[in-house]
């Protein structure tokens, strides 16, 4: 029987079990320059199996809570000593202006509604508190990026980059749109297509791609070929006042 990609047992062996491309390195370069003290909440959207929300609280002391579509990913995310409910994207369980950040890991791109969404991160979130999402993208839409930052890249969370995500890439203009719509400033892009190609490298290497399929048919059997019109990006946006 056809395992999904995030779920192989083999997956939490590679990027420091955080399932996505750069592990750990990647956000501990983002959010050191954060300024994080242990009065910052913060909200990570697609927690997964927790590895980056108890990072993000012993590293940073924060106050982290977890969401995410998986009852069984928020009972390991609690495990780990981060709180964790179950819920989606689009509507968030929470009170508005709760958090300083939301993390946003691969979620984006499999939300039902991307204004929704958004909109959902703008209400949960103070008054210039900040969104972190990362995400595949169509790489034909790059130029449509506002302002990019050539700092090192970042960053898959609740699905696999072989499948789930890779059907439906983000397209920058639109998401652009939708964050000034809701109220938000963006303030740094960093391409993260580098780690991704790292990570498919390494997907193949193992054989963990090769035995996985998302759907149960072994006739689209995950091949982890990498798609050059498909990359990875991570986003910093303000909540104006």
């Amino acid at each position: 029987m056809s395992t999904a990609l995030w779920q192989h047992p083999l997956m939490a062996t590679l990027e420091d079990g955080a399932l996505r491309p750069g592990g750990l390195a990647l956000t501990q370069k983002t959010y050191d320059k954060l300024g994080i003290t242990a009065a910052t909440n913060i909200l990570d959207a697609g927690c997964g199996n927790g590895t980056t929300g108890a990072f993000l609280k012993q590293q940073y002391g924060a106050q982290v809570t977890g969401l995410d579509l998986s009852y069984a990913n928020t009972q390991q995310t609690s495990l780990r000593s981060v709180p964790a409910l179950q819920g989606t994207i689009d509507k968030l369980p929470f009170c508005d202006a709760v958090f300083d950040i939301v993390n946003c890991d691969c979620v984006l791109s499999l939300s039902h509604s991307l204004q929704s969404a958004i909109t959902e991160c703008s209400r949960v979130l103070c008054t210039g508190g900040m969104l972190i999402l990362s995400d595949l993208y169509r790489r034909t839409d790059q130029q449509q990026a506002h302002r990019t930052c050539h700092t090192a890249p970042k960053c898959v969370s609740q699905k696999s980059i072989s499948a789930g995500c890779a059907s439906s890439p983000l397209h920058l203009n639109q998401l652009f749109a939708v964050l000034t719509k809701a109220g938000f400033t963006h303030t740094c892009s960093t391409d993260c297509t580098k780690e991704l190609k790292e990570l498919t490298a390494k997907l193949i290497f193992s054989g963990i791609a090769t035995c996985c399929s998302d759907s149960g048919n072994p006739a689209t059997r995950h091949t982890a070929r990498y798609d050059k019109s498909i990359g990875y990006i991570q986003i910093r946006a303000v909540k104006k006042g």
